[in-house]
């Protein structure tokens, strides 16, 4: 967590604030005394990846920093226990190194373990789940100090409100989740024309491990991205502080895109042809990596995002009738539409709780309004009982939410319960959740 100036942004700029204290424990008695000792809001804001205001506040922020690396690893049982601030870019080599992996992880590596996990965080695959659904335990520090080991079978309700909680029942120190052997994907990328992509949909899901692809709505091509097992043979993995610098490192292409984006705002006669030429770009070859290698994808060009997840069935119609708003619309943005697929799960608070999904990911340049895009497509997700990526942005109300998210009073009920002076409520999760 980086601090200028006595203030904190997230990742994306658009979250900013000044907090009163920022605390640095070593070790968990620590973090126990001071969580304990000082007055709300408490947040933790992890590396700041976030789109909305959940880690903003003008109270005390938590800085996890020392709460990072493997404690313990098991390959007999595939399962691994990190604290809960290590980064994902470092999990992966960690579990390689013990012969292990995690089964998914999205496009992105810079969040913390922490922050994927209370945000429901996902990747792709019609038979994988998100983060939180693969916790097997877990160990947080309440409002009151007290330290809380959490199972299916020890403090159950707990478990299953709190692997997806944002924070709100306290502050995660340690996160056991499931893995399975270290294993090896081969990365496919081709071109279909938006209509052959739609007739094939259905084939591409459900005969490959992982499909997305990524649709410019200006363009009528989709750039689609498989993955699957290989035994073919795989470059030696790179060092984890390699895999550290990866995920910002900007290329050539990069600083192309992010200086068409600078002049799309001015320019929005270049929207047509920007997006053909993006979409003929963005393919690339055909590459064998091992999982935690061959997952995230370096994202310099900073944006904010938007993901909602809809039920699968209606995922074609929803991403169709998005398109066609921003097309008649005439909206300006410089960013493809990204969508995925993910299995249902049991969290309370998951987007896909008991529900199969398809989720549609829309973005816009960090340096431009999001009232419009974000506005419009949302309006089409409410339409087809869209649940927000609770890290993304989304303007539902505590009712809305009530209705889409069937545990959603039990939830407060219980974090009332925990928390019941909301110390880890700031005004944001305060009117969603109070």
């Amino acid at each position: 967590m980086k601090l200028t100036g006595g203030k904190w942004q997230n990742w994306s700029r658009g979250v900013r604030c000044t907090p009163k204290t920022v605390i640095r424990p070593k070790e968990e008695v620590e973090l126990a005394a001071a969580i304990r000792a000082t007055e709300g809001p408490v947040r933790v804001p992890g590396s700041g990846h976030s789109f909305t205001p959940l880690c903003a506040s003008e109270g005390t922020l938590v800085d996890l920093s020392a709460f990072t690396g493997l404690m313990s690893a098991d390959p007999t049982h595939a399962t691994a226990t990190f604290l809960a601030a290590t980064p994902l870019w470092a999990v992966g080599p960690a579990l390689y190194r013990e012969g292990l992996a995690l089964k998914n992880m999205g496009d992105i590596d810079r969040q913390t373990l922490g922050g994927v996990v209370g945000t429901g965080t996902h990747g792709t695959g019609t038979t994988l789940r998100s983060f939180s659904a693969e916790v097997a335990a877990f160990r947080f520090v309440a409002a009151n100090g007290q330290i809380r080991d959490c199972t299916a079978g020890e403090n159950s309700d707990l478990w299953a409100a709190g692997r997806c909680s944002l924070g709100m029942l306290g502050v995660m120190t340690e996160i056991k989740i499931n893995a399975m052997p270290a294993y090896k994907l081969v990365e496919h990328s081709f071109l279909l024309s938006s209509e052959e992509a739609f007739a094939q949909l259905d084939t591409l899901v459900t005969s490959n491990r992982h499909f997305e692809f990524f649709w410019f709505p200006y363009a009528d091509r989709a750039v689609c991205k498989s993955l699957n097992f290989t035994n073919e043979p795989a470059p030696d993995p790179r060092p984890a502080e390699d895999m550290r610098a990866g995920g910002e490192r900007s290329g050539a292409d990069a600083r192309t895109f992010a200086l068409i984006n600078e002049v799309l705002p001015f320019a929005p006669f270049l929207l047509k042809p920007s997006h053909r030429l993006f979409s003929q770009l963005m393919p690339g070859r055909s590459r064998v990596r091992w999982s935690h290698e061959a997952f995230p994808s370096p994202r310099p060009v900073r944006f904010n995002e938007m993901e909602y997840a809809v039920p699968r069935e209606n995922g074609p119609d929803c991403l169709r009738e998005v398109v066609a708003a921003i097309r008649g619309k005439k909206i300006n943005t410089g960013f493809p539409i990204e969508y995925r697929t993910v299995a249902a799960d049991d969290v309370w608070l998951s987007p896909f709780y008991q529900r199969d999904s398809a989720t549609i990911a829309v973005h816009q340049y960090f340096r431009v309004d999001t009232t419009e895009l974000f506005g419009t497509c949302e309006a089409i997700f409410r339409r087809y009982e869209g649940r927000p990526h609770w890290g993304k942005r989304h303007t539902r109300s505590a009712a809305e939410l009530e209705s889409l998210y069937p545990k959603f009073e039990e939830f407060r009920v219980l974090r009332r319960r925990l928390d019941p002076d909301g110390k880890f409520l700031n005004p944001y999760l305060h009117a969603l959740f109070e």
